[in-house]
């Protein structure tokens, strides 16, 4: 026989919770904590937001400081329009074998391309101030003279016109990195900044120091730092030199220079400078006191520098062009224009002869590039020469 045993069904109590009932009460609970944890994340966005808006995204500078790579094309990533240079003012190279020109009657800065155009790296052509934290391309500039090109592919310029040094990052960003500000130079350390350039010295040469800092010409020479400060190098006059010639017994930073036009720097690491009333260029050794190496034009006109790949500087003078060897003197490189006619005067055409040029640049094979400015030489036209190592001489460009 099989038995069978059959369990009477409980009966419900009001202690004990419905199966059911539990789920539902779980699953509602649930749903609630979903909800409020959504509700705290989008309130967590809206307040990063508003955060955002109230401080501020980071500056364009630090952004592109970082992302930046040394290898990458002078404003590779923004592509300017192809012009014909106006007045051409001072050449450079920058590391990646571009031959960079400040266009002062354009306000822009170009760069000569292979195929022989000219493209336009920086200013849109229009003088004024604006742009800085945008591409190079579409800023205003005024009255472009200096520029320098660091070894990451930044390039630095003078805004003269603005009172300004600005900088083009590799992907074509411009920005300020001194002057804009109302503090007089004079002083042995100045927030850059909040220097003030907008003075009767104004703002001319650039250059980069063997410490990858910039140099930066005006009532004097200041190393911009990396702690965003200015440095005076050299300074203004305090008690003027009664001979040219020798080393000076003032210190550099007690020398006679208004202004400082154009530098550059040696093999040695020395400091060349183009200024101060008598229109000539010094040395600043090692020991921080000033050479005399020769004069430049006497009528207002500095000439121009710039080291070649064996660290010898190049100088264009009133008679001519010439390396600066160790000894302080000048070897002329060709014959002197004012001695006949000479390549560089076939170069410009009948009736024109080249007196020194405002910018000068060598390229690392040796080719010396200068340009001409009708306000500063005996030619009625505006060009860009390249002298070879054989003396020949071709025209890039003629106004």
């Amino acid at each position: 026989a099989v038995m069978r045993v059959i369990e009477e069904p409980r009966q419900a109590t009001t202690d004990v919770p419905d199966a059911e009932a539990l789920i539902q009460e779980a699953r509602q609970s649930q749903h609630k904590r979903r909800l409020l944890i959504g509700l705290v994340v989008l309130m967590a966005i809206i307040v990063s937001g508003v955060s955002y808006a109230i401080v501020g995204r980071p500056s364009a500078r630090a952004r592109h400081t970082r992302t930046s790579s040394p290898t990458k094309t002078v404003a590779a990533a923004q592509t300017g329009s192809y012009v014909s240079p106006k007045d051409p003012y001072a050449l450079a190279f920058a590391p990646n074998g571009d031959l960079l020109v400040v266009d002062s009657g354009r306000d822009q800065i170009l760069r000569y391309l292979p195929s022989g155009k000219f493209q336009v790296v920086a200013g849109d052509g229009k003088r004024g101030f604006s742009g800085d934290g945008g591409p190079a391309v579409r800023a205003e500039i005024d009255g472009p003279s200096g520029i320098a090109a660091a070894k990451n592919g930044t390039v630095y310029f003078s805004d003269t016109g603005n009172g300004r040094v600005r900088e083009i990052l590799p992907d074509g960003i411009i920005e300020t990195v001194a002057g804009g500000g109302t503090l007089p130079l004079g002083t042995k350390v100045v927030p850059a900044l909040r220097a003030n350039f907008l003075t009767r010295w104004g703002l001319f040469g650039l250059a980069i120091g063997p410490n990858g800092q910039l140099y930066i010409g005006t009532n004097g020479v200041y190393r911009l730092g990396r702690d965003g400060m200015l440095h005076w190098v050299v300074g203004e006059v305090v008690k003027p030199p009664r001979t040219w010639g020798g080393v000076f017994s003032n210190p550099a930073i007690q020398s006679d220079f208004i202004p400082a036009v154009r530098l550059a720097f040696d093999g040695k690491g020395d400091l060349l400078v183009a200024g101060g009333p008598a229109f000539a260029l010094y040395e600043m050794t090692r020991t921080g006191k000033l050479r005399f190496v020769s004069h430049f034009r006497g009528d207002g006109y500095w000439g121009s520098m710039a080291e070649d790949a064996e660290g010898t500087v190049v100088a264009s003078l009133r008679n001519g062009i010439c390396r600066i060897l160790a000894s302080g003197t000048c070897e002329p490189i060709g014959p002197p224009p004012m001695a006949g006619f000479s390549p560089l005067d076939a170069a410009l055409g009948k009736g024109n002869i080249f007196i020194g040029g405002t910018g000068v640049a060598v390229s690392k094979d040796g080719v010396i590039y200068v340009d001409t400015n009708p306000g500063n030489t005996f030619t009625s036209v505006s060009a860009i020469l390249d002298l070879r190592p054989n003396g020949s001489v071709v025209a890039l460009w003629k106004s």
